[in-house]
């Protein structure tokens, strides 16, 4: 079944991820999620519910990268190793500006955007905390998200 269907799993895997290795990995990984997932399986259309899975696995490996990045960028350190006191104050005040801005949200996107983007916590961290599923976290970041795009200029940060 694996070599009936890897070709047409690895396109939908490069489609997504634009890298021949990556590709490959996430591939093997889309064959053992496909290997978890057959009991799920309700007989239809079999090539279309693992190129479902092959999207779904190579967006959440891209969503991973993308966010790894992310992090690296945030936490490298900068060129100059000491920066101005100008530098750190405008930080300071973007800072404060952002947290103020948090406080106006409304009271469900609140503590999960704070908790999140602020104190750096995992999803599984948010929801343990203010007990609930971990989807309704994801579900309140993306909320969130769009009630900030929304309501908040860039030019205000």
């Amino acid at each position: 079944m694996i070599e009936k269907y890897k070709h047409t799993v690895y396109q939908v895997v490069f489609g997504v991820l634009r890298d021949e290795k990556e590709a490959e990995d996430v591939a093997q990984e889309t064959f053992i999620k496909m290997v978890d997932a057959l009991p799920s399986y309700q007989q239809k259309g079999f090539k279309t519910w693992l190129s479902r899975i092959a999207f779904r696995t190579a967006l959440d490996a891209k969503r991973k990268k993308q966010r790894q990045r992310e992090a690296l960028t945030e936490y490298a350190p900068s060129k100059e190793a000491s920066r101005s006191a100008e530098d750190e104050w405008l930080q300071e005040e973007k800072s404060r500006a952002v947290t103020a801005s948090i406080a106006k949200m409304p009271e469900t996107y609140k503590g999960v955007v704070y908790a999140y983007y602020i104190e750096g916590k995992s999803y599984a961290a948010i929801a343990s905390e203010h007990r609930l599923e971990e989807k309704t976290i994801e579900m309140r970041l993306y909320r969130a998200r769009k009630w900030m795009k929304q309501h908040w200029k860039e030019d205000d940060f």
